[in-house]
């Protein structure tokens, strides 16, 4: 007869677990016996190779791999090719379901036909969507899809009885970190809130390792092993290898083979975890923001659970200990307990009484919990939702939030928008569709184009009732009703356009021929002070937002290059599409004493020669540079030939020196310590829908 199971569909390593025949939910192992399963495929057999096999040939070398597609999932843009065929992020992760399937099927010998499938808790709803569409592809009618902390935290609860605690979940998994604050009871277990980032996972740990060991090998032989694919995967596979020792040793030595060079290399403990320090940080932050959604501080939680395979590393254990003022929870396996928690899921969907009873568990393994009866999961969404409306005084586009994040889902709400009619002229309404907390829509992620018809013409303005809801799986709905005549609007869903830059200004009805042309090239030049008074966490900050400004850029169109000025002006990248070449750039910023912006200003002038392109100059200084007149004169003559410079003060900068600066008032920016991060990856959001938003940041 026909099964269930819960799947961890993760970045780098998936799991399946399914309820026995004593009502525990355990793991089952895959065709080589293993519990886990390598979210990896390889092309170059009939059918795909899926999992350690795969792995395997990544370890090789074979460029015939796809691996950490799971952040990519329901991006349209993300396209691999393998034998001549194109493969998404959803077919993709369809293949190793499908993996996870047969070798499921075979452990039970039975057919599997229902899932829970579990995703990060920051997953919008075209990830969402995307992993209901594996799933589907893949031979499970997916039963439901629950964040990954709320798993983790279903699990952690079977094993209390009688027993009301908060917990924080803190999952670093191997390409996503999720947060979430969750009050275990005796009947239910409540999401009060979660935080997180689809970019920030064990992979960030492997390429600071691997920046280092590119660095001390082309310094040491002249050979870049940035520049060779080849060389790179080794790289990227030996720094992993390096992450998991140093899990357990102080030092970790690393041999590099690579063409007919041959260096061998020491980290220790201490290096890997202060050239990582910032990346903890962001989980910091993250962390402080989810406490602060709850309305909690660290004393009011009863514990600390970790979850994810990258939690193994030492860093991460002694960071939250320090954070929270106690140790983390022990007795849950960080690598099986979300997949365990998504089979419980899986249970209760499908709610298989035992006569009237209630199914019970006890977690695997455990010697003195009781069973208890399943819970009731009360789960939230990380993402507000809303539309983009027109401001009150009718002067710009806002997002006009309908459902705010850390709500209860299935959550449902609506807003009443006037629409003109024209006589009937105009019985079309467009509505955008966001997911994020900005007031400027621009900076939110825009889930799609709804265009509702027919609306009868009873008056030159009628009221329409827009709703939005989140289901229980956090996938959006929306419809439409006007409210004179209390019909339903036929609704269609239509492509979002490439270009949303007129989201930036006054509120106008984008043309096609705007729609439609193509996106024109960026080249933009990162100018970093780094004078003394920058040294310490100030510096540490900038260089977290200068890789905030990389995560947000759209390389297939834009170049950035990266200039950093103290005592003397250094140009650390070229203008370049190399995302690792910059990274490793920003790591290399060194603090010495003054401010030199003149020359500054004068290389980058030079470095942005005139072109089709639109040139930008961001730079950020904490206070007078040199020659002050001087720079503003450098500034001027930026500013003369077409680059439009965008200038931000933190620490002792004085704002009317940067307004001097900018090419415009709203272009010159002072941001707190603490807000670099956010304004450079709006200055980046920006600068990518098209430059015009730059004229209102504020």
């Amino acid at each position: 007869m026909p099964t269930f199971v819960g799947i961890d569909l993760g970045t780098t390593n998936s799991a399946v677990a399914h309820r026995d025949a004593y009502g525990r939910p355990s793991i089952l192992a895959n065709r080589e016996g293993q519990n886990i399963t390598p979210s990896v495929v390889y092309f170059g057999t009939d059918p795909p190779a899926v999992g350690q096999e795969a792995r395997e040939w990544a370890r090789l070398g074979n460029d015939e791999i796809a691996s950490f597609f799971k952040p990519h999932m329901g991006n349209p843009q993300f396209q691999l090719q393998f034998q001549g065929r194109s493969y998404s992020a959803t077919d993709l992760s369809k293949i190793v379901l499908k993996r996870l399937k047969v070798d499921a099927e075979s452990r039970l010998g039975d057919s599997i036909d229902r899932a829970v499938i579990t995703v990060p808790a920051y997953f919008a709803d075209p990830q969402r969507t995307a992993t209901i569409e594996a799933g589907t592809a893949a031979g499970f009618r997916v039963l439901r899809i629950i964040n990954e902390p709320t798993a983790a935290a279903l699990a952690y609860g079977i094993q209390k009885s009688g027993i009301e605690e908060t917990v924080l979940i803190y999952d670093l998994g191997g390409g996503t970190f999720d947060v979430t604050v969750a009050r275990v009871a005796p009947d239910a277990i409540q999401i009060l809130s979660t935080a997180g980032d689809h970019d920030l996972g064990g992979k960030n740990w492997d390429d600071r390792i691997a920046t280092f060991l590119a660095e001390r090998f082309a310094a040491e032989t002249g050979l870049d092993p940035l520049d060779d694919p080849m060389m790179l995967n080794e790289v990227l596979v030996r720094s992993e290898q390096a992450k998991w020792t140093l899990s357990d040793r102080s030092t970790a030595r690393i041999t590099l083979q690579l063409g007919t060079e041959r260096r061998t290399f020491e980290l220790a403990r201490t290096e890997f975890e202060a050239m990582t320090f910032l990346l903890m940080e962001r989980t910091r932050r993250l962390t402080e923001e989810a406490l602060a959604e709850a309305g909690l501080n660290w004393p009011k939680l009863d514990g600390v659970l970790l979850v994810g395979g990258s939690t193994r590393m030492p860093m991460v254990r002694s960071y939250v200990s320090e954070m929270s003022g106690k140790p983390p929870r022990a007795g849950v396996n960080v690598d099986e307990v979300v997949a365990l928690g998504a089979a419980i899921q899986a249970a209760i969907e499908v709610g298989e009484p035992i006569g009237d009873a209630v199914p019970r568990f006890t977690l695997a393994g455990s010697k003195a919990a009781p069973s208890v009866p399943a819970r009731r999961v009360v789960d939230v969404m990380s993402h507000s939702l809303g539309t983009v409306a027109v401001s009150p005084d009718g002067c710009s586009y806002v997002n006009d939030i309908v459902i705010r994040r850390n709500v209860s889902i299935p959550a449902d709400d609506a807003r009443t928008y006037w629409h003109a009619t024209h006589g009937g002229a105009n019985d079309r309404l467009e509505v955008y569709v966001t997911q994020g907390e900005s007031r400027a829509p621009i900076d939110c992620h825009i889930l799609g184009k709804y265009v509702f018809r027919a609306i009868e013409p009873t008056a030159e303005e009628v009221a329409v009732e827009v709703r939005l809801s989140y289901d229980a799986n956090g996938v959006v709905q929306v419809r439409a009703i006007q409210r004179e005549t209390g019909r339903e609007l036929p609704m269609t869903v239509e492509p979002v356009p490439d270009d949303l830059s007129w989201l930036a200004g006054p509120p106008v009805v984008a043309s096609e021929s705007a729609l439609d042309r193509e996106p024109k090239r960026i080249r933009v030049f990162l100018l970093v002070d780094a004078s003394s008074s920058m040294a310490g966490p100030p510096m540490e900050e900038a260089q977290s937002a200068a890789s905030e400004f990389l995560a947000r850029c759209d390389f297939t169109t834009t170049e950035v290059g990266l200039i950093s000025f103290s005592t003397s002006v250094a140009l650390l990248a070229s203008a370049t599409s190399h995302v690792r070449r910059l990274e490793a750039a920003i790591h290399r910023i060194e603090t010495e004493g003054s401010t030199d912006l003149t020359d500054a200003l004068e290389m980058a002038r030079g470095q942005l020669v005139g072109d089709d392109r639109r040139r930008y100059i961001v730079l950020l200084t904490d206070g007078y540079p040199d020659a002050p007149e001087s720079a503003v004169e450098q500034a001027e003559a930026a500013r003369r030939s077409g680059i439009e410079v965008v200038a931000i003060g933190t620490g002792d900068a004085d704002r009317d020196y940067l307004r001097r600066l900018a090419s415009h008032d709203q272009t010159s920016i002072f941001a707190q310590r603490g807000e670099l991060v956010q304004t450079f990856g709006h200055i980046a959001r920006a600068i990518a829908e098209g430059g015009r938003s730059l004229r209102i940041l504020a």
